[in-house]
């Protein structure tokens, strides 16, 4: 696999050399638009309307439009000179509880590899990360962003999640989300417990995309001229008050835990009257 970005973690006076690598790739099942009659595909060109005349890469530059119909026009050259993006330090700023970043400001995940030279700082600052159950807040540029990132523990990997800024979180306070309500202590008695039977671990290799798995079942079934055959789509569920809806849902979770196969079977204790019958025949 080839290295996307190649720099080094700094903090303090300690610098490590590594490399950034992609810590995941989608699995999407892509589809290329077709001409109806022909299944030709499409082309997209790059077409100059005042000029009339389409045009190549090397007559295409970056622009900014700062008013409507006006732009500047920036440079591969001038991006370069931009200190930020000059800079190939991952800046490690400070350490953090690892819980310590809300969900919704993880963006995408890259996993960190020691360059030649960096492998034994690299372990270090792994080993002492782990050891005090921190993560480190960081600061980098990549593809002409600046990006804030919290580095952790994956194994024995350290990996790299890039963060969205404050700015970039939408604001909930704008949804008609309640509050508070008065909740009926029955039903949220019910809601606890369901909550409780259906509690478990994060197993992620426990899922898969199921409509991926079907969409290709459809694409290779109609490659090999077979005749195409789909369930039926599930009925509606019937409306149920929330009370029932929590009833029903317990009942159902309890029918699966009693379906399930019995585990081994347990050694059975002799009974008490065999071991005093036992007890009376040798005394005789």
């Amino acid at each position: 696999m080839k290295a996307m970005w190649k720099g080094s973690i700094s903090f303090a006076l300690i610098s490590i050399p590594v490399k950034l690598y992609p810590a995941t790739h989608r699995k999407d099942i892509s589809f290329k638009l077709l001409h109806k009659t022909d299944a030709t595909p499409v082309q997209y060109k790059k077409h100059c309307p005042v000029d009339d005349e389409d045009l190549s890469w090397e007559d295409i530059v970056r622009g900014y439009q700062y008013q409507r119909k006006k732009f500047v026009v920036i440079t591969d050259e001038e991006l370069e000179k931009i200190p930020e993006q000059a800079s190939k330090t991952i800046g490690i700023e400070e350490f953090i509880d690892v819980g310590g970043v809300e969900p919704v400001y993880f963006d995408k995940s890259y996993f960190l590899e020691p360059a030649p030279g960096g492998e034994r700082p690299y372990v270090l600052l792994r080993e002492a990360m782990r050891r005090t159950g921190k993560a480190a807040l960081a600061r980098f540029t990549l593809k002409e962003k600046q990006h804030m990132s919290v580095i952790r523990l994956y194994g024995d990997a350290l990996l790299l999640n890039t963060l969205l800024y404050h700015d970039e979180i939408a604001n909930p306070v704008e949804l008609a989300i309640p509050s508070a309500l008065k909740l009926n202590e029955t039903e949220l008695s019910l809601a606890q417990e369901l909550i409780n039977r259906f509690s478990g671990r994060f197993e992620a290799e426990k899922y898969r995309d199921t409509y991926r798995e079907s969409l290709m079942q459809l694409i290779n079934a109609k490659i090999e001229g077979k005749e195409i055959r789909m369930p039926p789509p599930p009925e509606g569920a019937k409306v149920l008050s929330l009370m029932d809806a929590l009833r029903k849902s317990l009942e159902k979770k309890a029918g699966r835990a009693a379906a399930a196969p019995p585990g081994p079977p347990a050694a059975h204790k002799e009974k008490k009257p065999e071991r005093k019958r036992k007890a009376r025949a040798a005394a005789h």
